[in-house]
């Protein structure tokens, strides 16, 4: 059976084609278009005109090309910026009662079920992390299921447009962006997330997941790779300190230089800035010394029944 489904985030619209056989899902067609929604949304917690316009059309626009490629059953989901967003309906009247506006319970269920649809990574307890454009989700579990899982207000885009940086960012800057997301950390979650990883059971190794744009982008920079292949990508395995480079070189950089980076979309190397500082950062404060990257997530999860 082949479905789809197109994924309505806050930097960003994915559409995933797939083919589903029992348990096996066979991605046929993977594709994204980046319309921004999130930009100017977290001065009045109102999502702009032109986002709204954009999305719109690349929503029909991406629904048109699954239908050419012979997949008429495509699911829509939108995540933290439509659910925040004090006029969503002016997109969601758009776009019509198809819309599945994922809870924060939702979307972790599916991010870790996504992850998990991969064999390899469901055979141990994990932490798996999604930072997105604005929000991370956090979702511990094991082989038997999510045990538990919390979001915070901590994306890429929401940080990048809460945050004053010059180009190159200063020592300086970085320092007072570094604050704002150890304070989130430390307010939001941390403590409660420290005991349910401590409740895991610790006979065997528990591993660090990242999903999501960022985490496949680091992969990509890592390989030097501009391409998208799944099983390279999903092979990489980051220790703290490759983590910490890429952060580093990233926040040395003006964005023209960034934006040649081999594996970092030019359309993202604002954003990648503090996407990486997110994954150091929580990597330092939760005492993980190493970051499985998978390519799997919240679509993959979506497009199970």
């Amino acid at each position: 059976m082949r479905r789809g489904v197109i994924d309505i985030g806050t930097n960003s619209i994915k559409l995933l084609i797939a083919d589903l056989h029992d348990d096996e899902i066979s991605p046929r067609l993977e594709t994204s278009r980046q319309t921004r929604l999130g930009s100017g949304f977290y001065v009045d917690g109102k999502l702009q005109v032109e986002p709204i316009r954009a999305t719109i059309a690349t929503v029909n626009e991406l629904l048109a090309l699954a239908k050419r490629n012979d997949c008429s059953n495509t699911r829509i989901i939108a995540t933290s910026a439509v659910r925040e967003a004090a006029n969503a309906d002016d997109l969601l009247d758009a776009l019509g009662p198809a819309v599945d506006v994922l809870s924060g319970d939702d979307e972790a269920r599916l991010v870790f079920d996504g992850v998990l649809s991969c064999p390899r990574l469901a055979k141990r307890p994990a932490l798996v992390v999604d930072v997105g454009g604005g929000s991370t989700e956090f979702i511990v579990g094991d082989p038997e299921g999510m045990r538990f899982h919390a979001s915070t207000p901590l994306g890429s885009v929401r940080l990048m447009e809460k945050s004053t940086i010059s180009d190159p960012p200063t020592t300086g800057e970085l320092a007072t962006v570094r604050k704002t997301v150890d304070e989130n950390l430390s307010k939001a979650m941390l403590p409660g997330l420290r005991r349910q990883l401590g409740a895991l059971d610790q006979a065997t190794p528990l591993q660090l997941i990242g999903s999501g744009g960022m985490a496949g982008i680091l992969a990509k920079m890592e390989l030097a790779d501009d391409g998208y292949d799944r099983g390279r990508m999903e092979a990489v395995k980051l220790p703290l300190e490759q983590v910490a480079g890429w952060r580093e070189r990233l926040w040395g950089l003006p964005l023209a230089k960034r934006s040649e980076i081999t594996g970092l979309p030019a359309m993202r190397a604002d954003v990648a800035l503090f996407g990486s500082l997110i994954y150091e950062q929580l990597m330092r404060r939760l005492g993980f010394a190493a970051l499985q990257i998978s390519t799997r997530g919240l679509r993959f999860g979506a497009l199970q029944p």
